[in-house]
């Protein structure tokens, strides 16, 4: 639909709220897959293009937030301590299914409402029949 040469379309935003606190949305879900797939903080943070920090920031702050581990750290050594390599991170299983449901929720939002779909401009819809699509009553 057109409003004065402009161009209306949908477009949402998902989160996983716990007791009105935002836990887990787009990037987070980034950051959990990674972690997954690489087995590392600093991996996934790279790949990603954030820094360390932020990556290490937001598991904690969803660790807070839900009370509950996210992830399970091993920690790192250098070559002169008896712990030698990278550490290592991997998921919990409540995390998993966070990022589990978290995806399969935004694949059926999708489904039902694509990314940049607008509405038809050749319908003419209403002004009724536009508010009743956001559940505006009058």
């Amino acid at each position: 639909m057109r409003i004065k040469n402009r161009m209306l379309r949908y477009s949402f935003r998902l989160y996983l709220v716990c007791d009105g606190e935002r836990v887990l949305g787009k990037g987070g879900a980034q950051i959990l897959n990674g972690i997954d797939r690489l087995g590392s903080l600093s991996a996934t943070a790279r790949e990603l293009k954030m820094s360390y920090r932020f990556v290490w920031n937001y598991v904690h702050r969803m660790e807070d937030r839900l009370g509950k581990p996210v992830i399970i750290t091993r920690r790192g050594g250098t070559p002169h301590t008896s712990r030698r390599g990278g550490g290592e991170a991997k998921l919990t299983s409540m995390a998993r299914t966070l990022l589990s449901d978290y995806t399969a929720m935004e694949r059926r939002l999708q489904q039902q409402v694509p990314v940049g779909s607008s509405i038809d401009s050749h319908q003419k819809p209403s002004e009724e029949l536009i508010l009743k699509r956001f559940g505006i009553s009058f």
